[in-house]
C-alpha cells in the first residue's frame, strides 16, 4: 500500500515543487501528481528512490494521513512572502512533522511542570488591552524567571514549554508562532539573525503566543492586522526593556548624547537587545526628541546599522536546545538509534533535516551492539520506562 498524501507531505516539508521531485526522481512531474492523488503507484525503484531522497524507510508511506493539528489561519506572519499557499503549506507540513516528533518524544521522557500554560491560564482573566500590555510583560518576566539581562530568555521559554526550533527559511521569512490543536505552543526562528535580533523575535513571539492565540488572522484588514504586530512588538518591548531600570540605566550608560548609536553599546551588552530597539524604546518614553530620533537614524543608515551593529559579531546566538537534549537522554538512556529510527520509519538524515543540525549530531549515537547486548534493547515501545529530563 503506497499513500500518496504522505509524499505530498514530505514534498512539503523538503520545500519542494511537483516538478522539483519530479527532476530528482527523474519522473514526469504527471506522475507525481498521480502518486500524491493515488491514481497510481510508485515502482519499487521509484519508491527506493524516495526512501534515500526524503531519508525515510519504505514502510514510512504506507502509513495512514492524519489530519494537520495546527490551524495556520492563527499565525501572524509578518513577511507576505510566508502568507501565500504554497509557503503556508510548507510550514503546516514542517510544523506536523515537529509536532509528531515532540508527541513521541514527549512519550519517552517526563515533562516538569508546563509553566507556559499555568501563564495562560493566569492571563485569561486578564483581558489584554492597550492600557495594560506594559503590565502583563512585566508579569511574564517574573513568572518564567527571565534574567534582567535576558540572557537566558530562549532557556526560560523552552523551560516554560514551548518548543522552539529554527530552520534556513526562504524569502527572507520571519520568525512565526503557533498553538497546536492540542495546546502545545511552539516558536520557529529563522536562522540568519543576530543575538540581540533573535531576542526580539523570541518576545514578539511570546507576545503573539499570549495575546493573539483565538485571532484569526486571515480575516484581518492590513490596519487591524498591523495594529496586533504593533502590541507583539510593545509586549517585546516591556518585556525585555523595563521602564524603571530602563530609564535609570539610559541615564547612567547613554547620558545626554542620545542621538548617538556608538553611546547605546554598553546598554545593549547589558540588556541584549539591538541599538535600534534600545533608542526606540528611549523615543516612546519621551527620553528623545523627535528630532534626535531623526539624527540617530541618519546615524544609523550612515553607519550601515540597519543589519550588523557594533556587538553583533560577539555577542554569541543562542540556539534551541530542549528537543536535542530530549533525543540525548533518550539515545543514552531508553533506545538505540536504530530503535527510535524503526520506532519513526526515518534515519537519522530526516531527523537532522527536520530539527537543522548537522547530520554528524548523530554520529555519537552510532555504536556497535555485541549480540548479548541486542537481546536488551529489545523493547516495546509502550513498555518503555519513563526518563526524565
Amino acid at each position: 500500500m503506497f499513500n500518496g498524501d504522505i509524499l505530498k507531505q514530505l514534498r512539503l516539508l523538503y520545500g519542494m515543487t511537483r516538478k522539483e521531485l519530479a527532476a530528482k526522481l527523474d519522473i514526469t512531474e504527471q506522475a507525481v501528481w498521480q502518486f500524491e492523488k493515488n491514481e497510481i503507484s510508485p515502482k519499487t525503484s521509484v519508491r527506493l528512490k524516495m526512501t534515500n531522497l526524503f531519508g525515510v524507510r519504505s514502510d514510512y508511506f504506507s502509513q495512514v494521513s492524519s489530519n494537520s493539528n495546527f490551524d495556520m489561519t492563527s499565525v501572524a506572519f509578518r513577511n507576505e512572502a510566508e502568507s501565500t499557499r504554497k509557503a503556508t503549506d510548507i510550514q503546516e507540513a514542517y510544523l506536523n512533522a515537529l509536532d509528531s516528533l515532540t508527541v513521541f518524544l514527549e512519550s519517552m521522557v517526563m515533562i516538569p511542570n508546563q509553566k507556559i500554560i499555568d501563564l495562560v491560564n493566569i492571563l485569561s482573566q486578564k483581558e489584554p488591552d492597550k492600557n495594560n500590555l506594559e503590565e502583563l510583560a512585566l508579569f511574564t518576566k517574573e513568572f518564567l524567571g527571565i534574567s534582567d539581562d535576558n540572557n537566558d530568555l530562549l532557556y526560560q521559554l523552552e523551560k516554560s514549554g514551548i518548543y522552539i526550533f529554527e530552520r534556513k527559511m526562504a524569502n527572507n521569512e520571519d520568525a512565526y508562532s503557533i498553538w497546536s490543536n492540542t495546546n502545545r505552543p511552539f516558536i520557529i526562528l529563522g536562522t540568519g539573525k543576530t543575538a540581540v535580533r533573535r531576542n526580539f523575535d523570541l518576545a514578539h513571539e511570546l507576545g503573539h503566543l499570549l495575546l493573539h492565540r483565538n485571532i484569526d488572522f486571515s480575516t484581518l484588514s492590513r490596519d487591524e492586522f498591523l495594529e496586533k504586530e504593533s502590541e507583539a512588538n510593545n509586549f517585546a518591548s516591556y518585556l525585555l526593556l523595563p521602564r524603571e531600570n530602563f530609564i535609570q540605566d539610559m541615564a547612567n550608560l547613554v547620558g545626554k548624547r542620545v542621538s548617538n548609536p556608538d553611546n547605546y553599546i554598553d546598554l545593549k551588552r547589558k540588556y541584549t537587545v539591538s541599538i535600534q530597539a534600545l533608542e526606540y524604546r528611549a523615543f516612546k518614553l519621551g527620553l528623545v526628541s523627535p528630532s534626535q530620533h531623526g539624527y540617530f537614524y541618519r546615524l544609523i543608515n550612515k553607519n550601515n546599522y540597519k543589519t550588523f551593529e557594533k556587538l553583533d559579531d560577539e555577542i554569541i546566538v543562542k540556539r534551541p536546545s530542549k528537543v536535542r537534549s530530549m533525543l540525548n537522554t533518550i539515545l543514552l538512556n531508553v533506545l538505540t538509534l536504530e530503535s527510535l529510527s524503526s520506532a519513526l520509519k526515518v534515519d537519522s538524515r530526516f531527523l537532522a533535516h527536520l530539527l537543522s543540525v548537522q547530520p554528524q549530531f548523530f554520529d555519537k549515537y552510532k555504536k556497535t551492539i555485541s549480540d548479548e547486548d541486542k537481546f536488551d534493547n529489545i523493547i516495546r515501545l509502550n513498555d518503555v520506562s519513563r526518563g526524565s529530563i
